[in-house]
């Protein structure tokens, strides 16, 4: 009797064993495919905890900008110097110069800086589009063009020149689209005038989910201005 019993609990010991490691099996083929889920689209549950570091774009610089730097700054007399937005509390952010970068439009390197795409128009010149690029989320902070989503129509946009001239802009429109709509039509639209009689200015930003895999954000916000 002793024997059977001793027999009996081994089998129960090892059936415990054999569903603790088909359990384990299991968990581990979830998280994999969150996991999986999250490099390709960027979406994840709340209740898994992500190193920041994976969140956003490591390579931009979050260092702040200081007053002195911001002064300090020059860009030739025709290209764009700084950006003022008074309702997003924007004052005098940089503005760099960039090109394409693997087919899109160029980031600025900085977080509290944005960038001009140096192919598109000038301030000033009186016709097409300036096209103006900023971050939104960084790993440790917000960038400089987090809040974009917020600008209303109507609201003012100033644009100052390395000469010390300054051109003010009104926005007309404002949408928030997947990364994928904005390539396909988004950005071609950013670079249309809204009023063919008037200069125009588009703001870019992207937001929402970090795509790991294609290292963008999946939304894309886009903000159209005319000058004054």
């Amino acid at each position: 009797m002793a024997g059977l019993q001793l027999e009996t609990k081994r089998r129960a010991s090892g059936i415990r064993y054999w569903l603790l490691g088909m359990a384990s099996v299991a968990l581990l083929g979830v998280l994999g495919w969150i996991v999986f889920v999250w490099y390709m689209t960027g979406v994840r549950p709340d209740f898994l905890p992500f190193p920041s570091t994976v969140l956003a774009d490591s390579r931009v610089d979050e260092t702040r900008v200081t007053l002195e730097q911001i002064d300090e700054y020059t860009v030739d007399n025709n290209y764009p110097r700084y950006i003022t937005i008074p309702a997003l509390s924007i004052e005098r952010a940089r503005i760099q110069q960039v090109g394409l970068e693997g087919g899109m439009i160029g980031r600025s390197t900085s977080l509290d800086d944005v960038a001009w795409y140096k192919e598109s128009a000038t301030p000033g010149q009186g016709y097409g589009t300036v096209i103006i690029d900023g971050h939104s989320n960084g790993i440790s902070r917000n960038g400089a063009f987090a809040g974009l989503d917020g600008l209303s129509e109507g609201d003012d946009i100033i644009v100052e020149r390395g000469d010390g001239r300054a051109f003010t802009y009104t926005v007309t429109e404002n949408k928030t689209e997947s990364f994928i709509s904005a390539r396909k039509t988004g950005i071609k639209r950013l670079f249309t005038p809204y009023d063919k009689t008037k200069e125009g200015l588009g703001l870019l930003t992207y937001t929402g989910n970090w795509i790991p895999r294609d290292q963008v954000f999946d939304q894309s916000v886009l903000v159209r201005a005319v000058a004054k």
